[in-house]
């Protein structure tokens, strides 16, 4: 899924990406299970499985927000973590090249629709 807009944090000192990348299932969360399974005699409950970002919009996402929120103009290469859950109240941490410099942001993921801040490089 591609970025599709950003908006102002305000005075967090952050800025907030909606929807960014996130891969298994598109735009809406998977269907809800109906309930369970039945084999053999047994009920098992399915549960969906995790959606998680998909890295590279994830990496084009937190360039986006430093160039257009924070101005940074010699923004380099941008490296996040794979595999990172679309879950609410999580945090991680990506490496970015800043002129020249290699710098961490912290994104702080906001909802369970793939919102998440991107915190000023340090």
């Amino acid at each position: 899924m591609a970025w599709r807009s950003a908006a102002w944090a305000g005075a967090a000192g952050s800025a907030l990406i909606l929807l960014a990348g996130c891969a298994g299932g598109g735009d809406a969360p998977p269907p809800p299970s109906s309930g369970g399974v039945v084999s053999a005699g047994s009920t098992s409950s399915l549960s969906p499985a995790p959606r998680i970002f998909d890295e590279a919009a994830l990496e084009d996402g937190v360039r986006r927000v430093l160039v257009a929120s924070y101005q940074l103009t010699d923004v380099g290469a941008v490296r996040c973590p794979s595999g990172q859950a679309v879950q609410a109240g999580i945090s991680f941490d990506c490496t970015v090249v800043l002129g020249g410099v290699t710098k961490s942001v912290t994104l702080t993921v906001r909802g369970v629709d793939g919102t998440y801040e991107v915190a000023q490089p340090r």
